[in-house]
């Protein structure tokens, strides 16, 4: 479905059409480049927002309504490691060389307290590696239904019994690392031998178990030459992904100082370019970046104002980044 014919949908419910018309005028104009499907019986527009209909949906709506009133801001998205524990080595890592002492499950409990009070609507669940934690489940149910959640994981350790008790914990979304169409490449780039069939098998299983896959993507300058990406996104429908989230690489973590992996303009503007082009052609997955979502022309860096990183010690920072 097309993103603007969605928003028509969505209008007519009573508490969107009380969003000022500016602010609808600019939601308008941000889904006429999305895709929207359905997934059981919610429309997913990306990850990065709230299935609907559903009550974090409502809290977005309520978040749009307070657009330009700075005193009451509130968190729209904060990403959590729940531990900096890892069993691999990705070549971008920007974890890396943080304290391997986790919170524990009682502080976890107070810091979800504290964020949903501060109006979360989306929170990812990271790592690290998130599936390190037996407890995870546990992080995930202290949420209500107010905040949406996703997972992001390399896939190792996921079960069919493990992506059950995940999806009953109140998570909706599982994204799967992968970075190649080459099994040797991505196992290379993500430090692991295996690591690509792990991923494989892992959207197979959240697939069989009514979780919504999508895949991470790390997206270089070879990654985005046309037919390198056009192979991907056909190879991410194959494989049963949804979705797939394109991640810059950034100078910090594994990278401090690699000025050199930065984006040029040039694929930053190809990648806007093949946002549009995804979202036309209804044989792909959804195609979501944050450099999209953060653009001039969409909703601009919400690090520090509203949006938060707590890696796995608890350290808060403005961004992951």
């Amino acid at each position: 479905m097309k993103g603007d014919i969605f928003f028509e949908q969505i209008s007519q419910n009573p508490r969107f059409s009380k969003i000022h018309p500016k602010v609808a005028t600019f939601f308008r104009g941000y889904l006429a480049n999305e895709k929207v499907i359905k997934f059981n019986d919610r429309f997913v527009m990306n990850t990065h927002f709230p299935p609907y209909p559903s009550r974090a949906f409502d809290n977005l709506v309520e978040h749009f309504n307070l657009f330009g009133n700075i005193s009451e801001r509130r968190l729209f998205s904060v990403t959590i490691a729940v531990t900096n524990r890892c069993n691999y080595r990705c070549w971008h890592c920007y974890n890396a060389g943080r304290a391997k002492l986790d919170m524990s499950l009682p502080t976890l409990r107070i810091l979800v307290a504290q964020i949903q009070r501060l109006g979360a609507v989306h929170v990812t669940l990271t790592g690290g590696e998130p599936l390190l934690r037996a407890d995870l489940e546990a992080v995930a149910s202290s949420f209500d239904n107010r905040t949406y959640l996703t997972l992001n994981t390399t896939g190792d350790g996921l079960t069919n019994s493990r992506a059950r008790s995940l999806r009953d914990s109140g998570i909706f979304a599982v994204g799967i690392s992968l970075d190649s169409t080459d099994p040797d490449e991505h196992d290379q780039l993500r430090g692991k031998k295996g690591a690509f069939g792990t991923s494989i098998k892992a959207l197979r299983i959240l697939s069989q178990n009514d979780l919504y896959p999508y895949i991470i993507a790390v997206a270089t300058h070879d990654f985005l030459a046309p037919e390198r990406f056009w192979d991907f996104m056909r190879f991410a429908s194959e494989a049963g992904a949804l979705e797939v989230h394109l991640l810059e690489p950034s100078a910090t973590g594994r990278l401090a100082g690699r000025s050199d992996v930065l984006l040029k303009k040039a694929d930053i503007d190809l990648i806007f370019k093949y946002q549009k082009e995804v979202a036309r052609d209804d044989k792909l997955p959804i195609l979501s970046s944050f450099l999209y979502l953060e653009s001039p022309h969409a909703f601009g860096c919400g690090a520090g104002l509203t949006h938060m990183y707590v890696d796995g010690s608890g350290e808060v920072c403005p961004c992951n980044l």
